[in-house]
């Protein structure tokens, strides 16, 4: 191993080190709830230091959803295992992405919120923007798959129906508290809102 190779591995070791110490506190702190010198503390190093990994919290967080996008990724690929016409395959996007919230929290947060982060000339938040742009693909092609086969409305824009399917989505994962408050009026729990707002996609879209 060279010199320069070695120097590569070192920061290699002590990138993933930050992004585990800070992935640790975002957890159980909240992402709002973290500085950079919680982050330097937690890994006692200088927070001069960190800086020369990252160039702020925002990197961080997006070196963190790019753990989070190879989850959903591995979830999405049995799509195709499982599903033959588009309309399946976007009732199943839409229950992987609901199960990837439910069960993997901290990383759906994550994910989420550093798609509000402008790019900064993070090399973190462009590799997250490329795979995000992948990801957002997938919904796409299902619609105009269905479109194709029969199963999905030919009058539907696909791109705009995608983000509404992705705004209602997210909708339904961070509820408001005024959304929450209507719920707990009429015993309206997150999975049943989940579940109507996920009939009303299906109803609006199928042939």
């Amino acid at each position: 191993m060279t010199k320069a190779d070695r120097k590569e591995r070192e920061r290699e070791i002590r990138s993933k080190d930050i992004i585990d110490a800070a992935e640790s506190l975002f957890f159980s702190k909240g992402y709002d709830n973290v500085s950079m010198n919680d982050i330097a503390h937690e890994t006692e190093m200088a927070r001069g230091t960190l800086y020369k990994y990252f160039k702020n919290k925002n990197d961080i967080i997006a070196a963190i959803a790019i753990r989070a996008s190879k989850i959903i990724t591995e979830m999405f690929q049995k799509i195709d295992e499982k599903n033959h016409t588009g309309i399946e395959k976007i009732r199943t996007i839409c229950l992987i992405y609901y199960d990837f919230y439910k069960q993997h929290k901290g990383y759906y947060e994550a994910y989420y919120h550093s798609g509000l982060f402008n790019n900064e000339g993070s090399e973190n938040l462009e590799n997250l923007r490329t795979i995000r742009t992948k990801t957002f693909q997938i919904v796409i092609n299902a619609l105009n798959e269905g479109i194709n086969d029969g199963t999905i409305r030919d009058d539907i824009d696909p791109i705009a129906t995608s983000l509404i399917m992705l705004s209602m989505s997210n909708a339904v994962n961070n509820l408001i508290p005024v959304t929450q408050m209507y719920m707990d009026d009429y015993g309206l729990t997150q999975d049943l809102l989940f579940d109507n707002t996920l009939k009303m996609v299906l109803n609006s879209i199928k042939k």
